[in-house]
């Protein structure tokens, strides 16, 4: 009996009752399953905020805010180091401001980078290839 105790609590299984294997948070189900669950938000150390992967937009269409999730941390990998993270808190709802000071810049640059960062996140999602047809 204490053999069968010691296999079960290494299969993931509780020594008394059952477990449900269709239960996506259960150790048991992500085991023998091969399921990886992931958190929806993340802490960013640097700016001490808690960055959220999903933000409820009943406005926005659904597959668009999926193609956004998917395209936009795409892009943000070619920015600079630097540049992802001023990137990052302006897309947070920072003022320019706000980001200016701690970067250590002057209001105006964090101005001309955002414009900066809507041109080349038109040019990545091909916006202006569809304006200029």
């Amino acid at each position: 009996m204490a053999r069968c105790g010691v296999l079960r609590v290494k299969d993931g299984r509780k020594v008394v009752g059952g477990q449900n294997g269709r239960d996506v948070l259960s150790p048991y189900c992500q085991r023998r399953k091969n399921i990886a669950v992931e958190r929806l938000d993340r802490f960013d150390k640097e700016s001490g905020e808690w960055i959220e992967a999903i933000v409820e937009d009943a406005r926005t269409p659904v597959p668009d805010q999926v193609a956004f999730r998917i395209d936009f941390p795409a892009w943000l990998c070619l920015q600079t180091k630097r540049n992802r993270r001023i990137a990052e808190a302006l897309a947070v709802g920072h003022t320019n401001g706000q980001v200016a000071r701690r970067f250590k810049l002057s209001p105006a640059r964090i101005s001309q980078l955002r414009q900066d960062f809507h041109q080349s996140w038109q040019e990545f999602y091909g916006e202006t290839a569809a304006v200029t047809a």
